[in-house]
């Protein structure tokens, strides 16, 4: 296993705020920002893989659907900031990148995803099962994928016990042990978070909006609680979460602030 994921990159695609005092009880008044983050990921023999893709820059256009989107949480996204045009000015071509790996369909983590014409998408069972059932909550903006998205999709069950990753059930998603993936629920369903072995690190999708955040997590405010599918699976997953540092492995979430991840990708 050693030295297959040859390398780990993080890409900031773009960032969304809020009032630090809307989410949380008993937080001072101030804006916080939430970047969208992305990972690229190189292995020795499957090349190049996302986790996620941020932003698309449709979001930012006039209508209505993404006014609204926008409005609670506005949006800052120049166009160079999505992940194609930031992969495409350090030499990768759209065309190069084999797999996204999905971690579910929010539009901060799917938007520009009709930018990578050759790649399959891996999401989880319970992942795919709320895009087939989708409701306006559950804000699957499914013009943001691709036309072929069916047809490109691979569905993943994490069921596996693995010794490199006690903590949840995996899928040992390229039969070599250098990826394992697992769920996570509560902010959606089967979220699909990924352990790096090799490098010891977590990502966590938004199980939480930011590691300094998790010990916020029983101070969440209703409102926001309330976007969440399920809010005591969210406490549990967060618990979880507590584990998988305490046990000496690199967490990330994807809207962790940029200079924590890059800390921690050195």
């Amino acid at each position: 296993m050693s030295n297959t994921i040859q390398s780990l990159d993080y890409f900031a695609c773009g960032f969304c705020s809020n009032q630090a005092r809307f989410l949380f009880k008993g937080i001072p008044k101030e804006t916080w920002n939430f970047p969208a983050g992305v990972f690229l990921i190189k292995h020795r023999t499957q090349g190049y893989i996302l986790y996620d893709t941020g932003y698309g820059y449709s979001i930012m256009s006039n209508k209505l659907k993404y006014l609204l989107y926008r409005a609670p949480n506005p949006i800052v996204l120049r166009p160079e900031q999505t992940i194609s045009r930031q992969l495409k000015s350090k030499g990768i071509p759209p065309e190069d990148i084999n797999y996204i790996i999905l971690s579910h369909l929010h539009p901060d983590h799917i938007g520009d995803t009709r930018q990578f014409p050759q790649a399959r998408f891996i999401i989880t069972q319970d992942c795919f099962a709320e895009y087939q059932h989708a409701r306006k909550r559950s804000l699957i903006f499914q013009e943001f994928l691709p036309d072929d998205f069916i047809s490109r999709l691979q569905i993943v069950q994490p069921h596996e016990t693995h010794t490199d990753f006690p903590f949840l059930p995996v899928y040992n998603l390229f039969g070599d042990n250098s990826m394992l993936l697992s769920a996570l629920s509560g902010h959606v369903d089967g979220q699909c978070c990924l352990f790096l072995p090799e490098k010891h690190f977590f990502i966590a999708a938004d199980v939480t909006w930011g590691i300094p955040l998790l010990s916020l997590t029983n101070r969440m405010r209703l409102l926001p609680r309330m976007i969440q599918n399920d809010f005591k699976a969210y406490q549990k997953s967060a618990h979880i979460l507590e584990k998988i540092m305490a046990a000496g492995i690199k967490v990330v979430v994807s809207h962790d602030q940029e200079a924590r991840i890059r800390s921690l990708l050195v």
